[in-house]
């Protein structure tokens, strides 16, 4: 074997390698995940064509004994007569029929998704309100049942799972709320609300009960007297660690973070975001960040996905999203970040237009009724997402699609 042949072959070993190692390391793989809900049913009274069969002949019809004779139907106003002449074939004639459909609308909000993220990983999820973001990270917990696809965590099929095997995998997968006046229950304490799930998951004894959930508790930011308080008692920064004191008093290793800073101040938001950043080191968590603000996911996420009506149309590090974005609607977001500074002057990108209905999207690629840079192919062919190098994936017709 030469040299240049082993080299090749050792390339290809460490690429095997790496792979592997990679897939390994991804503590949660979802495929193609669906979930669509249905918002109508109704019976509707549609037209449709049928073609008209050629005359028999009249031995033909009246064969059989106590039969009718079949009457010639009259010509349907679709049909044409047939040009005359020879090797010209007859147009084939058609007749117009009512007939009722059972018809259901569903609205897509999340379409065939596919992603992973590895353990101790931070992916941040942006995009407008209404593409699918909570919806995708209730999906994968289970909170919703998915139409199609697969969430394989930790190595195991939880979309297949019955309630009895993953009521063992629930502690594992925790969610932090968007609203924390509305998660939380007004009338237990603090303590019970901490420590709910902990006495039905038998996560400690009883005895270590109250030390345990005060320890959770000064680790989210929380002082010991709080214990026997209501949330009413509290601020929304507050409510919002008493939220994050639930969720990891479980000891999970993934949890969705659905937008926990946008109901706070701005300086709220600064002490939630360093806290996760904080428990995220010491108790080797790895989060899924959904958010509006780019300036929170630029600062938490390792990577990036930006999604748009119920599919992901850029993906990547943040660094390749932040300083080098590929697809227009990438580049609108990022446009709209107001910059601190008076004397710079942003070149704002205005979408025209508002987002298309789930239940009823455009065909091709979803972005084209918005799109700028809009072709004739855009409108009839949906784009691949694709990797361009580094992991970093965009679905546009503006780069090549093979």
């Amino acid at each position: 074997m030469s040299v240049e042949q082993q080299t090749a072959a050792t390339e290809v070993q460490a690429t095997a390698a790496a792979e592997a190692q990679q897939e390994n390391s991804n503590l949660l793989e979802v495929r193609d995940l669906k979930k669509y809900f249905l918002i109508r049913k109704e019976w509707k009274l549609v037209k449709e064509k049928v073609p008209v069969a050629p005359a028999e002949p009249a031995a033909e019809q009246a064969e059989g004994e106590g039969e009718e004779a079949a009457q010639p139907e009259a010509q349907p106003e679709t049909a044409e007569s047939a040009p005359e002449g020879e090797g010209e074939a007859p147009q084939e004639a058609f007749k117009t029929k009512h007939k009722l459909e059972y018809r259901k609308t569903y609205v897509k909000a999340v379409d065939g998704v596919s992603f992973n993220i590895a353990q101790g990983e931070t992916l941040g999820v942006v995009g407008e309100s209404g593409c699918g973001k909570s919806t995708m990270g209730r999906s994968i917990l289970r909170l919703l049942d998915i139409t199609a696809g697969s969430v394989v965590f930790d190595g195991k099929d939880i979309t297949k799972m019955k309630a009895a095997e993953l009521r063992k995998i629930r502690p594992q997968m925790q969610i932090v709320f968007q609203d924390p006046y509305s998660s939380l229950p007004p009338r237990l304490p603090v303590g019970e609300i901490i420590g709910e799930a902990v006495k039905v998951h038998g996560i400690v004894s009883k005895s270590d009960y109250r030390d345990y959930i005060i320890s959770v508790m000064r680790k989210c930011g929380l002082q010991d007297f709080y214990f026997d308080r209501y949330p009413h008692e509290f601020s929304g920064g507050q409510r919002q660690r008493i939220c994050i004191a639930r969720a990891l008093a479980l000891k999970p290793k993934f949890v969705v973070c659905d937008e926990p800073v946008s109901a706070l101040d701005v300086s709220i938001q600064a002490q939630i975001v360093n806290l996760l950043k904080e428990l995220q080191d010491d108790m080797q968590l790895t989060y899924m960040f959904i958010s509006h603000d780019l300036s929170v996911v630029k600062h938490i996420s390792d990577r990036v996905g930006v999604m748009y009506l119920g599919n992901f149309v850029e993906m990547g590090s943040k660094n390749a999203i932040f300083n080098s974005p590929m697809h227009p609607y990438t580049l609108a977001l990022l446009s709209a970040v107001p910059v601190p500074d008076p004397h710079y002057r942003v070149n704002r990108i205005i979408l025209e237009g508002d987002i298309p209905s789930p239940a009823n999207p455009p065909k091709g690629c979803k972005f084209h009724t918005r799109c700028s840079h809009c072709m004739d192919i855009c409108k009839e062919v949906a784009p691949k997402f694709i990797d361009y190098g580094n992991g970093h994936l965009c679905a546009c017709h503006l780069y090549p699609q093979e």
